[in-house]
């Protein structure tokens, strides 16, 4: 994924790279914790009155963020073991941009001079439907941000 510099300095001074590596601290991979599969139903319950997603159709845990503005979108992946990884699309200065959290970090941190992070792409794992709630909020949260906040710098 190939993004503009504006969109990685964007990011980058707005807090959503360190938000997103925050948020992927305090739901890391534990060693030895059990990632029971959560079944569709059971997160979009655990959602009620916190956050407004919908499953998407097909095979796979893939939801997407309701009720956002009409030039943004954000779906969450539930992969296995419960990693979240994100795609989002968003409207910056009539230039779409698209991709995951995951990369946009890593891409504005190394934009910034600074080197990549260890893992260079992490990602925020939930273990019940409760954090997978969680998770989706802070990220859908990240996105409005980076929405509302991106700049063209020339």
């Amino acid at each position: 994924m190939n993004f503009e510099s504006s969109i990685l300095l964007s990011t980058f001074s707005l807090g959503v790279t360190e938000k997103y590596y925050g948020l992927c601290d305090r739901f890391p991979y534990r060693a030895g914790a059990l990632y029971a599969k959560i079944a569709a139903k059971e997160l979009l319950n655990a959602a009620q009155g916190k956050i407004q997603i919908s499953k998407l159709p097909g095979p796979g845990a893939v939801f997407q963020l309701v009720g956002l503005p009409d030039d943004v979108s954000l779906n969450f992946i539930v992969q296995s073991g419960g990693t979240v990884e994100t795609d989002f699309s968003l409207l910056i200065d009539g230039q779409k941009a698209r991709g995951t959290f995951a990369i946009l970090c890593n891409e504005s941190v190394k934009n910034q001079g600074f080197p990549a992070p260890n893992p260079a792409y992490p990602r925020p794992i939930g273990s019940s439907a409760e954090e997978m709630v969680s998770i989706f909020q802070s990220l859908g949260e990240l996105v409005l941000v980076l929405a509302k906040g991106a700049v063209k710098v020339d």
